[in-house]
């Protein structure tokens, strides 16, 4: 069964841009493309619910922060740094059947990939604003990296 998950908000959480070594890092880019560093984590936390006097909560209410940090550096040499929490809020219908493997699936993989588009924008027009190319982040396979961080915590405890 999967979980009923719906978007109840988004918004920028933070977001920070440093245009270190401008304009001197521009001339250099013409000459040397930028090698970009992407990282990329998920997290979430459950949020309080108040439910109407005499009744039971029947509604699960998560923040969800994907948070991104770019680094482009053109020869040993810092062009822009790029950060970016951005977050959403999501409810998640209680069921009695459901487990909790499958809250957090739909939190990790399902949530930041509704949440990612609307990040993407942001960095394409943060990265133009500040005289750069829009970057445009490559589609992040949300599944693929839940994956991994369980073989790699499975690894851990071994």
């Amino acid at each position: 069964m999967q979980p009923k998950i719906r978007v109840r908000g988004q918004y920028i959480k933070d977001l920070s841009f440093e245009n270190p070594n401008a304009p001197k890092v521009f001339l250099m880019m013409s000459k040397t493309p930028p090698e970009i560093n992407i990282s990329v984590n998920v997290s979430s936390a459950a949020l309080p619910v108040k439910p109407p006097e005499g009744e039971q909560a029947s509604v699960a209410l998560y923040e969800v922060a994907l948070q991104i940090n770019i680094e482009s550096v053109v020869e040993k040499l810092p062009a822009f740094i790029c950060e970016i929490k951005y977050c959403g809020v999501f409810s998640i219908e209680e069921d009695e059947e459901l487990e909790q493997e499958q809250v957090k699936r739909a939190l990790l993989i399902n949530a930041p990939s509704i949440l990612f588009p609307f990040v993407r924008e942001v960095i394409a027009k943060v990265t133009s604003s500040a005289g750069f190319p829009p970057l445009m982040l490559e589609v992040i396979d949300f599944s693929a990296m839940y994956e991994k961080q369980l073989a790699e915590n499975a690894d851990g405890e071994k």
